[in-house]
């Protein structure tokens, strides 16, 4: 398991420039891979005792206007599980699409915000949705973060996926987080202590500077931003 410290200098691992290209895979993934696996298995058990009660499905709000929210989580269920390990899966989109670390935390808050639903349907990661879900979810949170990405296309293929699949499911992705993208400082500093206790240590883990002065422009430029899903529509 990482050490706090290690985790701590995951922020400043990636610097502002692009110079990223001999960089290992941050900390944060391992950290990241470890959590997600937990809440798969937590997640697998509640699927297991609503089959087994009767219960229609573990997740809510689906019975929307239309079932639109419905077919939109349904997308993200493939009906096939990873052929690799978690982390093995996360550190490929480091690997070979540069995403920082501060991108992992991003995509982690994403999730988080499905798995609560708040006035939307909840979606919680299991086996046959974490390749397509947790894709689409760090495909927008590059987005977000990065001033610059591959294209759709690119992230597919590092995920497994086809670009016209991924193009869809990032635009399902969006209707389902109803658009709520904005990360402030401060809640990026909350799962970044968050994750830090996962190893077992409180405090420490600093949002890198250029990221934080990233999120305060973000946050009060939002009208001038482009979307993902204008981005998408490119």
């Amino acid at each position: 398991m990482a050490s706090a410290g290690e985790l701590s200098s995951d922020a400043y691992g990636f610097m502002c420039d692009d110079d990223r290209t001999t960089m290992s895979p941050p900390v944060v993934v391992s950290v990241l891979a470890s959590l997600l696996e937990r809440h798969i298995a937590r997640n697998e058990r509640a699927l297991a005792a609503s089959s087994a009660a009767g219960t229609a499905s573990c997740h809510r709000h689906e019975e929307v206007a239309g079932g639109e929210d419905a077919r939109r989580v349904a997308a993200f269920d493939g009906g096939t599980v990873l052929d690799m390990g978690m982390r093995e899966f996360l550190e490929r989109f480091s690997r070979y699409a540069h995403v920082s670390p501060q991108v992992y935390v991003v995509a982690y808050a994403y999730l988080d915000r499905l798995r609560r639903g708040g006035g939307g349907p909840v979606v919680r990661v299991v086996p046959t949705n974490a390749q397509r879900l947790l894709t689409a979810a760090i495909l927008v949170a590059s987005k977000f973060v990065e001033d610059r990405n591959y294209k759709n296309s690119y992230f597919a293929a590092v995920g497994g996926l086809s670009a016209a699949e991924l193009g869809s499911l990032e635009l399902d992705f969006l209707f389902l987080m109803r658009f709520r993208l904005n990360v402030s400082v401060s809640v990026f500093r909350s799962y970044c202590r968050h994750l830090e206790r996962e190893v077992g240590h409180g405090g420490g883990y600093q949002v890198e500077r250029c990221l934080e002065n990233a999120l305060l422009v973000r946050s009060g430029q939002t009208q001038h931003r482009q979307t993902p899903a204008a981005a998408a529509a490119q």
